[in-house]
């Protein structure tokens, strides 16, 4: 039977969506983890240390460690990764001294969770400097800018990377890519386009950000993940960032993003104002946050009705 559970600290939580864990077959393993501070289950050498042997990552007592976390966590925040799947991510990810994620979502909606969320990722450590100690992360594969071709800096693509084939959009995805999706025959299409162009264009913390939509299978599995987050850390409250005057979510970086308890983007926490962090604009101008909101706030009623 495939697995449909996301863990911490010996819990887990079916979330009905495909999930394959680090310790499985096919599964990604975080190379970057470090100890949260405030944390007292693991040795303290960990915390904010080079990146150890995987022995070194212990939990001693987990039902201590859940209760702590508890207490310690309550933002989940939302990445795209830049990249063209989850493979992809996770070949940047070891590339790197110290980037990591405790969840990748695929294409596809499968959602690859790396490491126990008792641990760190360094992935948005937000303009205060402790964005990655209160926070769980997903990276969710969207190429971002980088599928235009007159924007693509990274991977300096020659032409647009989706095309319009029988009416629909769709993301011409490399075969080295594509066979290492689950289903190699899985075609990644947009959930919504935006007019003949297809993409979503926004200013983000003062920049530009063009790009296609997230497909319908990751929107469908975010979903569940933050409702299973929510269960398994029930500080992450179902809720994301949302101006009542203009109706809507913001795009940049709110006010006091540290105090939020919810689902956020990497933009809401790190607009490049605290130093030496970047600025960052994901999960970027086609993200449906007005799904998403609903979505919760909908599963919100209905816990409460019962």
């Amino acid at each position: 039977m495939e697995n449909d559970f996301i863990a911490a600290t010996g819990k887990k939580v079916s979330i009905g969506a495909p999930v394959v864990l680090w310790n499985e077959k096919g599964g990604f393993t975080c190379p970057n983890k470090r100890g949260r501070q405030g944390l007292a289950q693991h040795d303290p050498a960990l915390n904010d240390a080079p990146t150890q042997a995987e022995s070194r990552y212990q939990i001693l007592d987990l039902d201590r460690a859940y209760r702590d976390l508890t207490r310690k966590v309550h933002q989940l925040v939302l990445h795209y990764d830049v990249c063209y799947s989850s493979h992809h991510c996770h070949q940047i990810m070891k590339a790197s001294a110290f980037k990591g994620s405790h969840f990748y979502l695929d294409l596809d909606g499968t959602l690859y969770q790396t490491c126990d969320l008792y641990w760190k990722t360094n992935t948005a450590p937000g303009d205060d400097g402790g964005g990655n100690e209160r926070a769980v992360h997903v990276e969710m594969a969207n190429l971002s800018s980088e599928a235009l071709a007159e924007d693509s800096e990274l991977y300096r693509v020659e032409k647009d990377l989706y095309r319009l084939k029988r009416g629909r959009w769709e993301l011409d995805l490399p075969e080295k890519y594509r066979k290492k999706l689950r289903d190699p025959d899985y075609k990644a299409r947009p959930a919504r386009t935006w007019g003949e162009r297809g993409y979503f264009s926004r200013v983000i913390n003062g920049e530009r950000i063009r790009m296609w939509d997230f497909t319908e299978e990751q929107y469908q599995t975010l979903i569940a993940l933050c409702r299973g987050i929510h269960q398994l850390l029930p500080r992450v409250a179902l809720k994301v960032p949302y101006d009542a005057k203009l109706r809507r979510t913001p795009l940049g970086k709110i006010k006091n993003p540290e105090k939020f308890c919810g689902v956020l983007g990497h933009a809401h926490v790190q607009s490049g104002s605290g130093g030496t962090a970047m600025k960052k604009h994901d999960p970027g101008s086609a993200f449906d946050w007005g799904r998403l909101r609903r979505a919760l706030a909908a599963t919100e009623t209905t816990n409460e009705r019962r």
